[in-house]
């Protein structure tokens, strides 16, 4: 075979797939003026952001100011204690019962599940620390544990379910076991269980959740028993793939095994799963990579790009195809043909351009939409559902408010920005941010398995998981929360003194958003050194002391860069048929409708708060809560 160059792919492609100057058309299938009715939720966010909530403490009145530059930057980016629960308005978006509805708790009772991606941290950040000041590089835009929260779901609105098949990667059963016990079992989000059950608690959920030993990169998912194989292709009826590599520059080998071809493993395994009734696949909205407009809940097919939908509507010369196949081992190839001492740079910088010279925007993206690619191809007569999550961020309700694990996605932000290290952004304030509460992905991910799952036919169904369409959230609404947050409950420094947060500036050139952290942390170390006097030079070291800082923060805003600038929509018409569906005792216990989330209230008194208390492990006692 010729291998494709990949010389050159990265700086030809770079300007013409950046998300800020993409081809404003729609890849929807709803016309633009539809898209003006869910405008109407854009502005509320803004407007009651203006005032700090009435349990908050006095806020200083200013307003966020836009640092403007006309130069644009093209190329690819490098890439309390308990707060309180707030109550849904459920009367405001709910019919009146009518009917059965798709019949979830019945549907799951007695069910035998396989669930992928319920052990380990799916992608660890490097955290550097310098200058007493820590920021953590995460590279991961979905990387909670959605399947442990996807079995604690299961078993408390179905206890009486079959067998949950947890796939472990351990060396044996035995360490298969401990990895369960102390990486779900023990896990917080199991409460409601633990209050339940008390001291029969471990002998109950041993009872449901059974370890399989296995690893999603290996053949058959490196189950080697066959007896165990056996068992789970005899018993298993729900077939829930949530595993994948989520760091966004991954090797280019690693992510196209991690995410590509196991998603082929294991809907090889399905296939063979005598009483299987839907294979669910966890996917991301941001499979769509550089396209933009209001984006529709349709597959990939293989062979499919978007740079090839963008030089159709453009008129140019169509790329080659892309062929998921000749991917792998094209990237199998260089690392034949590399010292082994390059290989994983090579690799890094092959992932990043090839995904780029597609139209996505980084390897995670591109790895997902091919593994969409081979379940389109390879699914066979297998009923299928893929579930596309925007940004993934904490509960909002379930198994309580402000559940989180990890400091990945928002997290690196949230938490810089409270240590009063980040006072600018580099993003567009006008810019719809997609936002996600977990529970919320959980409960769509078990509604649309048991719409299609209930009776199974053939086909692939695509859920949009997101809230750009039916209730905006801009970056300006963000960035306000926090602010209104940590003015209200700052963090402390190492002095044990409050750390007072400025309202953040925006920024559309990485150039001024890098020359605005390098005066704001110089100054601030020199503060730190005890130099009070604005006009003093630098004390000599202070400037390298401090370079390090500015070079995680510079990183951090290219990292959320295509993010931070991506005017794009996600529809999810499918999800609002899947609500209309739902009795309205499902639409309670399973909240999928996003519409009545107000999202500075969910920042402000439950994501932030539940940040510092599972991520920092330092909860905050504030606005009257103990």
């Amino acid at each position: 075979m010729i291998f494709p160059r990949i010389h050159g792919a990265t700086a030809a492609s770079s300007h013409e797939l950046s998300p800020r100057v993409a081809s404003p058309a729609v890849y929807a299938d709803i016309p633009w003026d539809k898209s003006f009715t869910y405008l109407k939720y854009s502005n509320r966010c803004r407007k009651s952001c203006i005032k700090a909530q009435s349990n908050m403490n006095p806020i200083p009145n200013a307003s966020l100011s836009k640092q403007k530059d006309p130069i644009n930057i093209y190329g690819p980016s490098a890439m309390k204690t308990m707060p309180a629960t707030i109550t849904p308005p459920n009367d405001m978006f709910l019919e009146q019962e009518s009917g059965h509805g798709i019949g979830i708790v019945e549907f799951l009772a007695g069910k035998n599940y396989f669930v992928t991606g319920a052990t380990g941290l799916l992608a660890k950040g490097k955290c550097h620390r310098r200058a007493s000041f820590s920021v953590c590089l995460i590279l991961s835009i979905h990387g909670h544990r959605m399947s442990t929260v996807f079995i604690e779901k299961v078993l408390r609105m179905s206890p009486d379910v079959g067998k949950i098949y947890v796939l472990i990667r351990a060396k044996d059963e035995e360490t298969a076991v401990h990895r369960l016990k102390e990486e779900v079992i023990d896990c917080e989000v199991f409460q409601h269980q633990r209050r339940q059950y008390g001291d029969k608690y471990e002998e109950f959920m041993l009872g449901k959740l059974f370890p399989v030993v296995g690893d999603i990169g290996e053949p058959n998912l490196g189950i080697g028993r066959s007896e165990v194989m056996n068992r789970i292709i005899d018993e298993v009826d729900v077939f829930v793939n949530s595993a994948a590599n989520t760091v966004l520059d991954e090797r280019y080998d690693i992510s196209l095994n991690m995410n590509t071809s196991a998603t082929l493993r294991a809907l090889e395994l399905a296939k063979q799963c005598k009483k299987l009734r839907i294979f669910l696949h966890v996917s991301t909205a941001y499979v769509n990579g550089t396209r933009q407009g209001i984006l529709p809940e349709k597959h990939f097919e293989m062979g499919q790009s978007i740079t090839a939908e963008k030089s159709i509507s453009n008129g140019r010369p169509l790329p080659p195809p892309l062929n998921v196949h000749e991917e792998i081992r094209f990237a199998k190839h260089i690392v034949d043909n590399v010292p082994e001492s390059e290989a994983a740079q090579k690799m890094k910088e092959v992932g990043m351009a090839r995904a780029t010279f597609f139209g996505w925007q980084n390897t995670y993206q591109f790895t997902k939409a091919m593994a969409e690619m081979v379940v389109h191809e390879h699914r066979g007569e297998v009923p299928v559902v893929i579930v596309r999550p925007g940004v993934i961020e904490g509960t909002f309700q379930e198994p309580f408010p402000g559940w989180i694990q990890g400091n990945r996605v928002l997290e690196p932000v949230i938490i810089t920005y409270g240590k009063g290290r980040l006072p600018g952004a580099l993003a567009d304030p006008e810019v719809v941010l997609d936002i996600v509460p977990l529970d919320v992905v959980v409960n769509t991910m078990v509604a649309s398995m048991v719409k299609h799952g209930k009776y199974p036919k053939p086909g692939l169904h695509v859920y949009h998981a997101t809230s750009s369409t039916v209730n905006p959230c801009t970056m300006y609404d963000l960035f306000r929360s926090f602010y209104l947050h940590f003015a209200s409950s700052p963090m402390k420094d190492a002095k044990g003194n409050d750390v007072l947060v400025e309202e953040v500036k925006f920024f559309d050139s990485v150039d001024e958003y890098q020359a605005h952290a390098e005066k704001d942390v110089l100054q601030k170390g020199m503060i730190e050194s005890g130099i009070t006097d604005p006009k003093a030079k630098p004390v000599n070291g202070l400037e390298r002391k401090y370079k390090r800082v500015v070079e995680s923060i510079t990183h951090l805003g290219k990292l959320y860069e295509p993010y931070f600038f991506n005017k794009v929509r996600f529809d999810n018409s499918n999800t609002e048929e899947l609500i209309k569906e739902m009795s309205g005792e499902e639409r309670k216990g399973f909240r999928v409708d996003m519409k009545g989330i107000d999202w500075e209230d969910y920042f402000v008194n439950i994501h932030i708060p539940g940040v510092r208390k599972h991520v920092l492990k330092k909860p905050i006692v504030s606005h009257g809560r103990a």
